[in-house]
C-alpha cells in the first residue's frame, strides 16, 4: 500500500467517523429536547410518564454504533461516568420528585471485545427503605447517582469501586461506596471487600442531615477514598442520623491489595479541582446569621477548639497506606481467613454503616 492510499484512506476513515459523530449528535439534541420537558414536569405521575419517554430514547441512543465513545455535550442533568480501564460506561441520572425523595435511571455499557452489553438499571426501591445490606442484581437496584468509578484487582478479576450520591428524603442524604461486579451474564453490585472494626461489609453507606454537604472522593496519590467523618450535632441526637454532620475530621478507606480497609483520623489532601466558596454560619455570641468565606486551607481536627461533648481526634499523616509502619489486625492474614470464613457461614449477617458499628471509647458512632 502506498503512502497516498494510506493518506487517503486516512482521510476518508476519518470522515465517517466526524460523520458518525455528527449524526449522534443530531440524536443527543432530539434526547435533550425530551430530558428538557421531562425536568419541566412538576407532578409525580407527570415525572414518572416523561422518564419512561426518555429512557426509551436512550436506550435506543445507546445501541447505536459509536454510543460508546461519544462525547456528550447537551445532557446537562445526566451524569456520564466512563472507567479509567476503558470497559465500562455508566449512563445515570435522577427524579426529584414533588416531595423531595428521589428515584434513578440509567443503563451499564459493557465493552467486550467488539461488541458492547447494554443492561438497564431499574430503580426497586422506595427511597424510605433501609438501604439494602447484600448483593443486589441489576434489575433490583436501590438506586444512586454514581459519581466516581475506581477498577481495582479482587483476586484474579476485576471488580468496579463506586462513588455514588442518593438525595434521600427532606431527612436525609446519603453517600454510598459500593462495587460493580460483573459476569458473563450477570450484572450486580456488592463485594465482601470492606472492613471496618474487624467486619466484612458490602457496601458502605452514610447518612447525614439534608442541610449538610459530606465530601467524599479518592485520593489517587494514595490510594485511598477520604471522607468526612460524620457526627451528631449534639450528644443527645447520637444514633438519629438524619442529625449527623461533619465534624472537621477525616476517615478513609485505602485498598491493602485485598480490601478496602477504615482507618479514622487521617489528614486529608486538598481537592486541587476546589474553588472557595462563601457560606451561612449563626455566631455564637451573636445569634445571627453571618456569611462567611471558605478557605483552601485544610483545617486540622485537632486545633480546632472544642466544646464539652465534642469528639476528640488524633490526625494521622498521608503517607501511602503500603509504608505504614502500624500493622492493625485488618492486615493480619489470620484475621483476613477469619472473617472469610465468617462471611460464608452468615453472608446475610453483614451490616451496613449506618453509623451502628462500635468506635473506639470515648468516640461517637459514625454513620
Amino acid at each position: 500500500m502506498s503512502f497516498k492510499f494510506k493518506i487517503l484512506f486516512l482521510f476518508l476513515l476519518y470522515g465517517a467517523f466526524v460523520n458518525a459523530q455528527s449524526q449522534l449528535e443530531q440524536q443527543e439534541l432530539k434526547l435533550n429536547t425530551t430530558l428538557l420537558s421531562f425536568r419541566k414536569t412538576v407532578t409525580r405521575e407527570e415525572m414518572d410518564t416523561e422518564n419512561r419517554n426518555f429512557k426509551k430514547q436512550m436506550h435506543e441512543f445507546l445501541q447505536k454504533e459509536g454510543a460508546f465513545n461519544y462525547t456528550f455535550k447537551h445532557l446537562e442533568s445526566v451524569a456520564i461516568l466512563d472507567s479509567p480501564d476503558g470497559k465500562i460506561r455508566i449512563v445515570n441520572w435522577n427524579i426529584e420528585y414533588p416531595d423531595m425523595s428521589y428515584a434513578y435511571c440509567g443503563f451499564i455499557m459493557i465493552k467486550e471485545n467488539k461488541s458492547v452489553r447494554l443492561v438497564a438499571l431499574n430503580d426497586m426501591h422506595d427511597a424510605y427503605e433501609e438501604k439494602p445490606k447484600g448483593t443486589v442484581d441489576f434489575s433490583d437496584w436501590y438506586g444512586a447517582l454514581y459519581y466516581k468509578i475506581i477498577p481495582f484487582e479482587n483476586g484474579n478479576k476485576t471488580e468496579y469501586l463506586l462513588l455514588g450520591w442518593d438525595g434521600g428524603t427532606t431527612g436525609s442524604n446519603f453517600k454510598i461506596l459500593d462495587v460493580l461486579v460483573l459476569g458473563k451474564r450477570s450484572v450486580r453490585f456488592g463485594s465482601p471487600v470492606f472492613i471496618s472494626d474487624n467486619k466484612l461489609q458490602k457496601r458502605i453507606v452514610f447518612e447525614y442531615a439534608n442541610e449538610a454537604v459530606m465530601n467524599m472522593r479518592f485520593e489517587e496519590k494514595y490510594g485511598r477514598i477520604v471522607m468526612d467523618h460524620l457526627s451528631p450535632e449534639a450528644p443527645a441526637l447520637e444514633g438519629i442520623y438524619s442529625y449527623y454532620v461533619p465534624d472537621l475530621s477525616y476517615d478513609s478507606y485505602a485498598y491493602n491489595g485485598s480490601y478496602w480497609v477504615l482507618k479514622e483520623d487521617v489528614i486529608a489532601v486538598n481537592d486541587p479541582e476546589f474553588e472557595p466558596k462563601s457560606f451561612i454560619q449563626m455566631n455564637p455570641r451573636t445569634g445571627k446569621l453571618e456569611r462567611k468565606k471558605l478557605k483552601k486551607d485544610w483545617i486540622n481536627p485537632t486545633n480546632v477548639k472544642q466544646n464539652d461533648g465534642d469528639i476528640n481526634h488524633v490526625a494521622r499523616t498521608p503517607e501511602p497506606e503500603s509504608e505504614s509502619t502500624d500493622n492493625p489486625i485488618e492486615y493480619d492474614k489470620k484475621a483476613q481467613r477469619k472473617l472469610k470464613r465468617a462471611y460464608r457461614k452468615d453472608p446475610s449477617g453483614l451490616s451496613i454503616t449506618t453509623g451502628k458499628q462500635k468506635r473506639k471509647k470515648n468516640r461517637n458512632k459514625m454513620p
